[in-house]
């Protein structure tokens, strides 16, 4: 007899997972693996293990593949740092573990945040089915991002066949009020950038409005609590905290330090974006920073990427 309150679904009604690898087994594809339970993932030390059981399927060296079942989808989520020197995102880890894998993964899912191009380039340059797909899964307290959630949306980036494919692997784990936007590689990655620059901006714009209301002896409460009377305006992101004031974390100085790159390569600068960059290295100059703020070229390096 079925426990009363305990839901136990048919196995008729459960759809089976596809085979998935998780290359690096960091905050995000931890929370991949909340996804697609039975997923297996790479160590540090390029290990596969099981996430169920932790036993090793494959050692670093991958001795056995010719006999492997291929993986239907490998989602990396593995580090893109900013380059200290010029503030480009550096995508080499990305490359490497494609490269390796793809002897046993059918379709790659990037889910770092890597320089707009990337995905097409490592398509073309590996014969490879890769897509992109901006995650956003937060680490402080309260972030709406937090918790996996079965209606939590997914943007996914490339060719239409490999994209398509891959939202169908995302469908057998999430129900149907889960959005699922199919766009191109270039376009998913810009998303992701956009996404983190509208970000900095928010935090940017509330700081500016701390900095006024200090400079005439206002209090900044009071004036924050009348400007998001405004149905324009939002809370978000509208807490400043005097003795931790702009922004850092390991996303947003990164991710603003290889757009701005990027962009000024391209010949289309973001004049206004790197201002803001240079800003707020000044306003987090007394702190303890973890995180590199900006690269150590002044002026955005102009002669070095000319």
């Amino acid at each position: 007899m079925n426990t009363l309150g305990v839901p136990q679904s048919s196995s008729d009604v459960i759809n089976g997972e596809p085979k998935v690898l998780l290359i690096g087994y960091g905050w995000v594809n931890q929370y991949m693996g909340k996804y697609f339970t039975n997923a297996d993932y790479v160590t540090h030390d390029g290990v596969v293990k099981s996430q169920k059981t932790n036993k090793s399927i494959l050692d670093s060296t991958m001795k056995g593949i010719e006999n492997f079942t291929p993986y239907d989808l490998a989602i990396i989520g593995v580090p893109t740092p900013m380059d200290h020197e010029t503030g480009q995102c550096d995508v080499s880890i990305v490359e490497e573990v494609v490269k390796k894998y793809k002897p046993i993964v059918n379709h790659f899912l990037i889910k770092s945040t890597v320089e707009i191009g990337t995905t097409d380039r490592l398509a073309y340059t590996y014969g490879v089915k890769i897509a992109m797909s901006p995650e956003y899964v937060g680490e402080t307290l309260g972030h709406p991002l937090l918790e996996a959630r079965r209606d939590a949306f997914q943007i996914i980036g490339g060719a239409e066949e490999t994209a398509s494919t891959i939202a169908g692997f995302f469908r057998l784990v999430l129900h149907a009020n889960a959005p699922i936007q199919i766009v191109t590689a270039k376009e998913a990655e810009i998303i992701k950038y956009c996404e983190n620059m509208w970000i900095m901006q928010r935090v940017d714009y509330w700081n500016d409005v701390y900095q006024i209301a200090d400079t005439f002896s206002a209090s900044f409460d009071r004036v924050r609590e009348g400007l998001v009377l405004d149905p324009r305006f939002s809370r978000t992101h509208s807490n400043v905290y005097p003795n931790n004031r702009g922004w850092s974390g390991k996303c947003l100085p990164k991710d603003m330090n290889g757009l701005c790159y990027k962009m000024r390569k391209m010949g289309s600068p973001l004049e206004i974006v790197e201002h803001q960059i240079e800003k707020n290295e000044c306003l987090r100059s007394g702190y303890d920073n973890k995180e590199k703020l900006a690269p150590k070229m002044s002026l955005w390096f102009k002669e070095s990427i000319e």
